[in-house]
């Protein structure tokens, strides 16, 4: 693995491509890569038949793919993928081999060359990761505001809330990447947690037409509360509601919420009791569906919590989107209040 000297160095993906090639970068890193849309053996395991090959996609990207194995992903996921390390420091790694970047780097990498006889008759097996999430932010564009601005939510907001626009996203899952690329009929944006000081992730694709790809999780916590840290110290009302999006909802309406990664979720009784302290009630918001309802049931009962539903749309937000946000306000206060 390689390791760092000063972790702080960075570079950016665009300075290194603006001097080497991806063909540059896969030359030097594919032991066995000879010329594109031609297979070749892996070198990351045992392969005795050609199942790798690097090709050029749809958007003038050399990829790698792997049928053996699955794994599918661009240069600099591969390297990070190769050397157990993570996508900023296989950019560190690039710019310091190619020294378009003076770096202290130390490497002991940990691979398995599938072409050394002495190895061939071994029983070797690919090392797992567990999965995780990495994410190329950019700044915000006019299609990021557009479609938060249905919801009248500002992005000064969403900074505030630790959501962020996303030019790609890297989901690393057992042995395959898979990658994520942005574009204005498919915008992804990531809702950023802290764990034991290390960042995870959760993916939003609102407009994804494949649904299995509208949320990944990676790394995250049940324990991660959605909207905890925007929390005033002290209220009246707590809403508990089934979205940050809603949360987000909320804060403009006044209203402190905070969301569970789940409807399905338990709220943990230690956090029940120090929101308790803080806020007079906490009143539930989930969705006028089957499972919003019975999970509505099953905190009430747990908990005692009173609830409502909003009953002309799906959820806080939809509301604010189709009657706007004036009616919104009106309608929550009768809610809360009637």
């Amino acid at each position: 693995m390689y390791s760092f000297e000063d972790a702080e160095i960075q570079i950016t993906e665009i300075e290194i491509l603006s001097k080497i090639t991806e063909f540059q970068i896969f030359k030097r890193y594919v032991t066995n890569f000879i010329q594109i849309d031609k297979d070749f053996l892996s070198d990351l395991y045992i392969d005795k038949r050609p199942s790798c090959r690097i090709y050029i996609n749809s958007n003038n990207r050399l990829m790698y793919k792997d049928f053996g194995s699955g794994l599918h992903c661009g240069c600099f996921a591969y390297i990070a993928y190769k050397f157990s390390c993570t996508y900023f420091e296989a950019l560190n790694i690039v710019a310091s081999d190619f020294k378009i970047k003076n770096l202290e780097i130390k490497i002991n990498p940990k691979l398995l060359v599938s072409n050394d006889e002495n190895i061939l008759n071994q029983e070797v097996k690919l090392e797992r990761f567990k999965p995780r999430i990495e994410i190329i932010s950019q700044p915000w564009t006019s299609t990021d505001y557009n479609y938060w601005n249905q919801y009248k939510i500002p992005l000064e907001l969403l900074n505030e809330y630790n959501v962020f626009s996303c030019k790609y996203v890297y989901l690393y899952k057992k042995d395959k990447v898979s990658i994520f690329e942005y574009s204005k009929y498919n915008p992804i944006y990531a809702y950023r947690f802290t764990n034991d000081g290390e960042y995870s992730y959760k993916i939003y694709k609102p407009l994804n037409e494949d649904k299995k790809y509208k949320w990944l999780f990676s790394g995250g916590s049940k324990t991660d509360i959605e909207g905890y840290d925007q929390l005033p110290l002290f209220g009246d009302t707590l809403i508990l509601a089934k979205s940050l999006k809603d949360c987000i909802c909320y804060h403009i309406l006044d209203l402190p919420a905070i969301s569970l990664q789940g409807e399905t979720n338990k709220l943990d009784n230690d956090l029940v009791y120090k929101l308790l302290k803080r806020f007079n009630r906490i009143i539930i918001n989930y969705d006028l569906d089957s499972e919003g309802i019975k999970n509505t049931e099953r905190l009430s009962r747990e908990y005692g919590f009173n609830y409502f539903y909003i009953d002309e749309v799906k959820d806080l937000s939809d509301y604010i989107k189709i009657k706007g946000l004036e009616s919104a306000k009106q309608m929550i206060n009768i809610k809360l209040n009637g």
